[in-house]
């Protein structure tokens, strides 16, 4: 089974600008703070789902979805102390999934109503740089169950517990069957 065949998600978000709580970082004494750029955090959430095709061997597109995401207020939080104070959490590697139809909220501080059984846990995600000031966190989720509506994911810095919620997205409901493969991509970038 090869990575291709499984990607089933992506998530996207990109940083842009300079972290507005921290506008003074890097800044000299002869440049004007109305010359220090705000942060800017755009992205979208898409989201790929496959069925196992056993007489073919392949994994089959039956699901697509894109949504724009949000950042939470205790994500601007995380980022600007691993930015500019001594980090004290992991980075933000966790991947999380909910049947919950709540829309992201900035007060947010985890998704509501967490999955945490058949094979859809919060999990790790691997990883890899991508160029400069740029990265991927993903993560591979095998259905072990029938999940009905799966429709909202975060990005966290913690393997579980509150208060680590960076950024959360819902999408439109897909249901996944035991052995569907459901891969999450988030794409960030920082400029």
């Amino acid at each position: 089974m090869t990575r291709n065949r499984l990607i089933a998600g992506v998530a996207l978000i990109v940083l842009l600008g300079v972290v507005g709580a921290i506008a003074a970082y890097g800044v000299d004494q002869e440049q004007s703070p109305e010359t220090v750029t705000n942060l800017s955090i755009r992205g979208k959430v898409v989201v790929e789902a496959y069925h196992y095709d056993e007489a073919t061997g392949t994994y089959v597109l039956f699901y697509r979805d894109e949504s724009s995401n949000l950042m939470v207020n205790i994500g601007f939080d995380w980022v600007e102390d691993q930015l500019g104070d001594s980090p004290s959490t992991d980075p933000a590697k966790w991947i999380s999934l909910s049947l919950s139809t709540s829309s992201p909220a900035a007060g947010w501080t985890q998704i509501p109503t967490e999955i945490a059984a058949g094979g859809l846990s919060r999990a790790v995600g691997a990883y890899t740089s991508t160029g400069t000031g740029a990265w991927e966190i993903e993560a591979t989720f095998t259905a072990s169950a029938t999940h009905t509506d799966v429709q909202l994911t975060g990005l966290q810095s913690a393997s579980s517990g509150d208060n680590n919620l960076m950024a959360a997205n819902t999408f439109t409901p897909v249901t996944l069957t035991s052995g569907d493969a459901l891969t999450i991509t988030w794409q960030l970038s920082l400029s």
